[in-house]
């Protein structure tokens, strides 16, 4: 007789008689608690913000062992092409609103890409942009952005200085330039959004030629 009622009682659904599941976890219980010495993960932008105001610090410093006054003749940073070559896309539209704040210079795949000035590698890393990249900031505090590489020079590493005749990587199509030929996005800037006074320099009108036959062995870069 209890087992028929049990029965109906599971069939009818009697709270009295019918038994739910018991979760095997207790609610808001963490199994596997972390250390506690262990530090709480920070968000995405405070790392970032930790990066820039290293940056920002190494850039005050490079400052203070560069010459005042920026360049005024920038040589050509591809190695073989001429000045002529290269039209001028300076402030040309591009998707997403954005202009075009440097200049296009088309070569085979591989060709080297060498330092336009003397000064220090600030940066070097992968954007979505610019896929390989590199940042070198030269006299007057302005830096030399170098974009779409392939691969970087071999041993190339933030910190270290350069000369015009140090080579920096080879040309690619790295980033979104991935669907169009091989080239190097060569742009100059100035300033600081920190201070007002950012300002983004078309390099065409600074860049001469090169001696190319007389550019020291890659070798003896430095």
């Amino acid at each position: 007789m209890r087992a028929l009622w049990l029965t109906l009682g599971l069939l009818w659904g009697f709270p009295a008689l019918a038994q739910t599941a018991e979760s095997d976890a207790e609610p808001g219980r963490i199994c596997n608690p972390p250390p506690l010495n262990r530090p709480a993960p920070r968000p995405g932008a405070e790392r970032q913000e930790e990066r820039w105001a290293q940056y920002w610090k190494r850039l005050q410093d490079y400052l203070q062992r560069l010459p005042k006054e920026p360049d005024t003749r920038l040589p050509m940073p591809v190695q073989g092409v001429r000045v002529r070559q290269v039209t001028d896309t300076f402030g040309a539209p591009r998707a997403g609103w954005r202009v075009h704040e440097g200049q296009d210079i088309f070569a085979p795949r591989g060709t080297p890409v060498y330092s336009a000035t003397h000064g220090f590698v600030w940066r070097i890393g992968h954007g979505q942009r610019g896929g390989l990249y590199v940042f070198v900031v030269g006299p007057g505090g302005r830096r030399y952005y170098y974009a779409h590489l392939d691969r970087y020079a071999p041993g190339l590493k933030e910190g270290q200085r350069v000369t015009p005749q140090t080579l920096l990587g080879y040309v690619g199509n790295t980033g979104n330039a991935r669907t169009t030929p091989p080239h190097l996005h060569f742009g100059v800037y100035s300033g600081s959004r920190r201070t007002c006074d950012y300002r983004v320099i078309n390099p065409l009108p600074l860049m001469v030629d090169r001696d190319w036959k007389a550019l020291i062995s890659p070798a003896r870069n430095r």
